[in-house]
């Protein structure tokens, strides 16, 4: 569960926060492109120096290995069935080849989530919201997707907190085959689902107090505006991003 806690924004008064959500994002695209782009070991170990600079700027870096940690389990699945694929298919590659590529890919899993994990943590669902009206996305998506990413960190502590009190009462939810585990999971669930519908009942109750779509001109409290160091993070990001295209197509 503690990958979902880089959905869940963390206050701060860096200049990370204060950067644009617009900038952030489009940060975040352009290291998951150098992300497909390359393969070599440096170049993604590189990337992640500068996500680890970042969250440290952002003051954020143990939120930011949360989400790192999270991931293995999910990076440990895609290097396994790498590697059965690579082997099974009969390539001419070596043992060492096969690790290596099944390694690669596994790591740039993790360099994919902790790089929208840092976008997350720096911004708020308000400034999330505002980034997608601006690019005409119509609301009602865009509340859907907002209060999906604000009560998903709520519902995992949730989760912790009916395990640790099934735990409690004695019901041990780590021993036994899978037959086993599967049935323990039934009063988990059951409170779990009830909670999630009993929040679901209440917000749409709050929607229709304030007339959730009653207008289609909505306006916002707050508008979005590019400044000075906006413009300036844009443009290293753009100037980096190129200079790594030109040697993605020229120089490798």
């Amino acid at each position: 569960m503690s990958i979902l806690e880089g959905l869940k924004f963390y206050a701060g008064d860096t200049a990370i926060h204060k950067l644009d959500p617009r900038v952030k994002f489009l940060v975040s695209m352009l290291m998951l492109l150098m992300v497909v782009m390359y393969t070599e070991a440096w170049i993604l170990v590189t990337l992640m120096v500068v996500q680890a600079a970042m969250a440290y700027a952002a003051k954020v870096v143990r939120r930011w290995l949360k989400t790192i940690k999270g991931s293995i389990p999910l990076a440990v699945l895609v290097f396994g069935l790498n590697a059965i694929f690579f082997i099974t298919t009969g390539t001419h590659a070596t043992l060492q080849e096969v690790l290596y590529h099944s390694a690669t890919l596994a790591y740039r899993l993790v360099l994919f989530l902790s790089s929208f994990s840092i976008f997350f943590l720096t911004t708020t669902p308000e400034e999330i919201g505002l980034t997608l009206t601006s690019w005409r996305i119509p609301y009602p998506y865009t509340f859907a997707f907002i209060s999906a990413i604000r009560f998903t960190p709520i519902i995992a502590q949730e989760l912790r907190d009916i395990m640790d009190a099934q735990r409690s009462r004695g019901i041990e939810l780590d021993k036994g085959g899978p037959l086993q585990r599967a049935k323990k999971l039934v009063p988990i669930l059951v409170p779990l689902l009830a909670n999630a519908l009993r929040r679901a009942y209440e917000l749409a109750e709050a929607m229709e107090v304030k007339c959730f779509g009653a207008t289609k001109n909505r306006t916002s409290l707050r508008e979005l505006k590019m400044r000075s160091r906006d413009y300036a993070a844009l443009l290293v990001s753009l100037t980096l991003f190129s200079l790594a295209m030109y040697s993605r197509l020229f120089l490798l």
